[in-house]
């Protein structure tokens, strides 16, 4: 059995040094089927701010402001929230020795976020840069999209995470039945 993580995350901003609201991840066997094991995690806000300036956008302000009331207060509400180094210990420790490949939907966002979260506080990353992948690229691939993991976008991100491992397991399912055998 192979162990593949997942991340995924809610955001304040798209770039690198983007506030974190939430943190979703999942660990799968991408040859398999369902999701082995999972992580929601909720840093405080004000401590990514003040202390590390971890930045804000309007136009994403603006994003969240459109989406539905649940989906913010998800996001953005208080419960469970717990201080910015705690919540990176927790991933880091959810991350280390329990997956051989770290997986994000789009290689320019959930991973490189974390990593600069890591650098943050002074802390190793939890993978190697080439045991890193990008979803959309097995999508495309495979010729699977995220409307086959079963419903769109929760902007939950454990349950977006989760969706992800599903739709990277179909197409995998995909490319082996095409005769791509080889595929770790």
């Amino acid at each position: 059995m192979a162990n593949h993580l997942m991340i995924d995350m809610e955001t304040l901003s798209t770039d690198v040094s983007t506030v974190i609201l939430t943190i979703g991840a999942v660990r799968f066997d991408p040859r398999g089927v369902g999701i082995i094991d999972k992580i929601e995690l909720r840093p405080t806000m004000e401590e990514q701010t003040d202390i590390y300036n971890r930045t804000i956008s309007d136009d994403t302000l603006r994003w969240w402001g459109e989406q539905s009331p649940e989906a913010i207060e998800e996001a953005m509400g208080d419960r469970d929230r717990v201080s910015y180094r705690e919540c990176m210990e927790k991933l880091y420790k959810f991350c280390w020795n329990r997956a051989d490949k770290f997986w994000s939907n789009g290689s320019g966002f959930d991973i490189v976020i974390a990593e600069s979260a890591f650098r943050d506080l002074d802390m190793k990353y939890p993978w190697q840069f080439w045991n890193v992948r990008d979803c959309r690229t097995i999508y495309d691939l495979a010729g699977v999209s995220l409307k086959d993991g079963g419903h769109v976008t929760s902007h939950k991100a454990v349950e977006d995470a989760e969706r992800q491992a599903i739709v990277v397991q179909k197409a995998y399912q995909k490319l082996i039945q095409a005769g791509m055998t080889h595929i770790r």
